[in-house]
């Protein structure tokens, strides 16, 4: 059986993750660890705790009228560079509870394809 790194639990909801093939299951935010355990297979879990996380990228977006989006996907970075992706129904209660244990500044916006676009023609200062 799967043991959890967390003592105490703040936030879970279905979600899915993307390594390769979609996985469905449930995300649980605690205080020790952010955690992803497979519907179909609880032993297939996958425990991230707060200090491996480097940041996480959100997808946000802002329509002309000022309104703020935020989609429905997220990607944890970890140190080593690796990138895990996930989606739920409620990304923004998810971040929100992420920004708790990680701070405001590593929950950042995603490049966009225009901002990924543009950077190549940008000048880069010395």
């Amino acid at each position: 059986m799967a043991q959890s790194l967390n003592t105490k639990v703040d936030f879970t909801t279905s979600a899915i993750a993307y390594l390769g093939f979609a996985e469905y299951g449930k995300i649980m935010i605690g205080d020790r660890a952010f955690e992803f355990f497979n519907d179909a297979n609880v032993e297939k879990n996958m425990q991230f705790p707060w200090a491996s996380i480097k940041r996480v990228e959100g997808d946000v977006s802002v329509s002309r009228k000022g309104k703020v989006k935020i989609g429905r996907q997220f990607i944890i970075v970890f140190r080593n560079e690796q990138r895990v992706r996930f989606a739920t129904k409620d990304s923004g209660t998810v971040l929100k509870y992420i920004r708790q244990y990680i701070g405001n500044e590593k929950v950042v916006r995603q490049k966009g394809f225009f901002d990924r676009f543009f950077s190549l023609f940008r000048r880069k200062k010395k």
